[in-house]
């Protein structure tokens, strides 16, 4: 008996247990191998079992205006160890956006979060506002129903998705402001979710959204069941608005202490696995607030405080930077405005344009050699979960 005979007459979870390890592309093509590979690859069984052993990459979004280039999701690879870390690219994984997500006339596809390999994806304009849910490994996906609200000036619309602590539903959160010209007065607030795989397949209308949102930052940050997102009152204070995906119920907690009132630069993202915030406010340095202990009480610790001059980077600024990357070696990686990529070595202390920018403009084969693309960065786990597993029909899906 051949070696080829002998593996395809392995036990089915032996050939799951060896399959399970392999890159999704390979993965992908064994697909075709066989109708029992097919039969086995397609299983729950199988699909959670990937999911476990699937190591983490960044998915790559460039918001260039390039006719072929707009809206094209790229994964990169990374070793992260805690000697060293490197970046690859994988090649053969430049991805189009959903088939329904026809951007166009200005208007522009963003991720608004990911889990277990689902990404949810924000398309608007002034007039426009889709939002839909995509495994881009296995190319399935879906729209979501048009929301209620328009998304014009000066309304305000923010996203979250995340899953529940307890009952595991994914779910997309939508508030939806209506202000008054001019004024920071709130006509309408609206908290609306989707619950993925849910009969009705609709928005659920939860009620009143409190606080003030802002456009400018980004979606809700999904941690430990909950929804964030960095807010302001009626006089004026920063607070971290909480949305509990399980109870669907709104709690603030405050901000960091010395987070400027008046105005500031900050975003909020993940920190080693912790809820953090990243101000740029200053001329001369980027400073990191880090929430390690996430509980009944809520501590912020002013974790690093990153001197701009090595990057040349001092000096009045108005862009908000993203950490997006904490290596296990220390190094931080940060996302400057929309197109510049910063790494900052924590043990030497230096900040500087990270070596991943010709990693990006490799990948962009349009971009003209004066500049680097627009992006946006997300760490992604490519999985094989299929939203065939939600009862819900597909848009598009490719095996």
């Amino acid at each position: 008996m051949s070696n080829q005979a002998q593996f395809l007459n392995l036990p089915a979870h032996v050939v799951s247990d060896i399959l399970s390890r392999l890159p999704p592309k390979t993965i992908i093509q064994c697909k075709s191998v066989c109708k029992s590979w097919l039969s086995l690859l397609s299983e729950s069984e199988f699909t959670n079992l990937h999911l476990l052993r699937s190591p983490p990459c960044l998915i790559i979004n460039n918001l260039d205006y390039h006719p072929s280039d707009l809206n094209c999701f790229s994964l990169v690879e990374f070793e992260d160890q805690p000697d060293h870390h490197d970046f690859q690219y994988v090649a053969g994984t430049k991805i189009k956006a959903p088939e329904g997500c026809v951007v166009e006339n200005g208007a522009t596809a963003t991720m608004v979060g990911s889990i277990n390999g689902l990404i949810c994806l924000n398309e608007f304009d002034h007039k426009h506002d889709a939002v839909y849910l995509w495994n881009p490994i296995i190319r399935e996906s879906i729209t979501l129903p048009m929301p209620e609200g328009v998304r014009s000036y000066p309304n305000i619309v923010s996203y979250g998705f995340g899953s529940s602590s307890e009952t595991r539903k994914y779910k997309v959160v939508r508030i939806f402001q209506e202000r008054e010209k001019n004024t920071r007065r709130v006509l309408k607030s609206n908290c609306d979710v989707y619950t993925v795989g849910e009969e009705t397949e609709s928005w659920r209308r939860i009620g009143h959204a409190p606080f003030l949102y802002n456009s400018c930052r980004t979606h809700g940050v999904f941690l430990n069941g909950n929804l964030h997102w960095l807010i302001g009152d009626q006089a004026g204070s920063e607070l971290i608005s909480c949305f509990d995906l399980e109870t669907e119920l709104f709690s603030p907690f405050p901000a960091p202490p010395e987070l400027s009132k008046d105005f500031n630069l900050a975003s909020l993202g993940l920190f080693g696995g912790c809820l953090s915030l990243c101000d740029n406010t200053s001329d001369y340095e980027i400073v990191i607030w880090v929430m390690k202990e996430y509980g009944i009480t809520k501590l912020w610790t002013k974790d690093i405080v990153i001197d701009k001059e090595p990057a040349d980077l001092v000096g009045p600024s108005f862009e908000v930077v993203r950490v997006f990357k904490v290596f296990e070696d220390g190094n931080i990686l940060l996302l400057w405005r929309d197109d510049i990529l910063l790494s900052y070595d924590s043990q030497r202390q230096i900040l500087h344009q990270s070596g991943v920018h010709k990693l990006i403009k490799k990948i962009d084969d349009q971009m003209n050699e004066d500049g680097y693309p627009c992006i946006e960065i997300m760490e992604y786990v490519p999985t094989f979960l299929s939203l065939k597993s939600f009862g819900i029909q597909m848009m598009e899906s490719i095996n």
